[in-house]
């Protein structure tokens, strides 16, 4: 029987703590269903073997009633905790932040699930929308167009470790799709995601501060150095945003985002008039 000691990290899915020498147990809370720890399992194998900068996939275990998966243990910081004690770095990170994404958005990928079914599945899903929103937000996406590149589906500056390299963790959301799709779903998170509920709240406080100044320089980066444009971000901020009300995001946010669906698609039926 393996001793836990205290988590070194914790999150909305899992707690993170000490294994052996040069790894770390990834464990997941119980109410995550098997399947998407198995899912993660493969995806960070395979993004991994694909040559993107990820922590090593060992092992899944069983810890109790919770299921985990053993990883190759890095060392440094988040980019989040970086800007926290050097606010001065922000500017710098958030350009880094869209060099890496920029990266990761290059790269086929044909052996990952499709960012196009999650997303509608999810959509089918989300809480608060009545039927007809539904079918109007599947109906747009569907016009949309499709790719096999390599996105995160979570990518922010929590999700960056820095040390001598740069490191990407938590592939539980890779997908193979359209970078727009990606890209909005960052800009969902900068702009009105929530962060975990034993997030301290001077971090809260401040990191509200800085979302602004963070979204415009990353998508002035990337918009730079890529062939995404904006108007097509635009175009998936509806789907990927009614995708994550089917995510267990406090009410809150579940409240904003439908604000958020609700006036962009009136916005767009009186432009089509």
């Amino acid at each position: 029987m393996i001793e836990l000691q205290e988590a070194i990290a914790s999150g909305r899915t899992a707690e993170i703590f000490e294994y052996e020498d040069g790894y770390v147990l990834k464990l997941f809370k119980s109410s995550i269903p098997e399947g998407i720890i198995d899912q993660e399992f493969r995806i960070s194998q395979s993004v991994h073997h694909a040559g993107v900068p990820v922590p090593k996939a060992i092992k899944m275990v069983h810890i109790q009633d919770r299921k985990g998966i053993v990883y190759e243990r890095i060392a440094g910081e988040t980019m989040l905790n970086r800007i926290k004690k050097r606010p001065w770095s922000m500017i710098r990170e958030s350009k880094r932040m869209a060099k890496l994404h920029t990266a990761i958005h290059r790269m086929n990928m044909i052996d990952l699930p499709s960012q196009y079914d999650i997303l509608m599945a999810q959509i089918a899903q989300a809480p608060l929308l009545t039927e007809h929103e539904k079918v109007d937000v599947t109906h747009r996406m569907s016009e949309l167009e499709r790719d096999t590149k390599l996105c995160h589906g979570d990518f922010h500056p929590d999700n960056i470790v820095l040390s001598e390299r740069e490191w990407i963790i938590d592939w539980m959301t890779g997908t193979m799709g359209q970078p727009a799709a990606d890209i909005a779903r960052t800009v969902i998170l900068l702009k009105i995601g929530t962060m975990p509920d034993d997030t301290p709240r001077w971090v809260v406080y401040v990191f509200s501060r800085w979302r602004r100044l963070i979204l415009s320089v990353y998508l002035r980066q990337y918009l730079a150095n890529s062939n995404v444009t904006e108007q097509s971000i635009d175009d998936w901020m509806i789907p990927v945003a009614a995708a994550r009300l089917a995510e267990g995001v406090p009410d809150q946010e579940k409240h904003t985002i439908v604000k958020f669906i609700r006036q962009n698609l009136n916005k767009a039926q009186i432009g089509s008039k």
